[in-house]
């Protein structure tokens, strides 16, 4: 009860002062809404078990992660029953590859780019930021002092909603260059990220495969063209040659 109390105070302090989110999903129940997220993702998708398929991704995927802003998150690294060539990044560190896009990446690099970048989603929290700002102050009380199972799958629905059809949009470019870092640091070719984007740019005369992409994150010329500036400060090196 004290619990609650308090944050009915804080949340109504914090609405005099203008806040717009007096409430703050703590790291606990920003693993459980990822967790039940993760549950909801793979009944719908089914999940892929070929063991060398799935060693390769979560091998990659932890050492990213390793370097990254919250190597103590429970990460996790599986394969999805999709086609299309897509992944996902739900709130505390439940990442996930389409089988699509494990047959598309042309190498190690690419596919570390693009892990790279799922994982900034999760260890800088933008589906945490977006469940606060879409989910009514009423129920992010419960969810915060209850975690009520009805709170926690509403926050998860608005988390897959991101990440399956809305995106991060501008968000997308944080990603791209922390999620470029972190693999440089974890000794990957810092232009992994960047070529697979470029074979998508090039792809996209027949997009079927990559159409979600497309629609919910910014143009993948506009992409290319940050990272190509980004590579030479990073790296000491052209673009092209790292």
């Amino acid at each position: 009860m004290r619990v609650i109390l308090l944050a009915i105070l804080s949340m109504l302090c914090c609405l005099a002062g203008g806040c717009e989110n007096p409430l703050e999903i703590d790291r606990e129940t920003e693993i459980e809404i990822g967790r039940q997220g993760a549950a909801d993702l793979e009944a719908e998708y089914g999940v892929v078990t070929n063991a060398q398929m799935q060693q390769r991704l979560d091998s990659i995927g932890q050492r990213v992660a390793a370097v990254s802003g919250e190597p103590s998150l429970p990460w996790t690294f599986k394969i999805l029953k999709s086609d299309e060539v897509n992944a996902v990044a739900l709130p505390g560190g439940f990442i996930y590859a389409t089988k699509g896009m494990m047959l598309y990446v042309k190498n190690d690099d690419q596919l570390a780019g693009v892990m790279a970048h799922e994982v900034v989603h999760a260890d800088h929290h933008h589906a945490k930021s977006a469940i606060e700002e879409h989910m009514t102050q009423a129920l992010l009380v419960e969810l915060i002092t209850q975690k009520s199972s009805d709170s926690v799958r509403q926050a998860a629905a608005i988390a897959l909603d991101l990440d399956l059809r809305q995106g991060y949009r501008e968000k997308e470019y944080e990603a791209d260059r922390f999620g470029t870092e972190y693999a440089f640091r974890a000794g990957y070719r810092a232009n992994g990220l960047r070529g697979l984007l470029e074979s998508m740019y090039e792809d996209k005369g027949d997009p079927a495969r990559i159409t979600w992409l497309l629609q919910s994150h910014p143009p993948l010329s506009k992409r290319i063209e940050r990272l190509e500036e980004l590579i030479p400060q990073l790296t000491g090196k052209p673009a092209g040659s790292t």
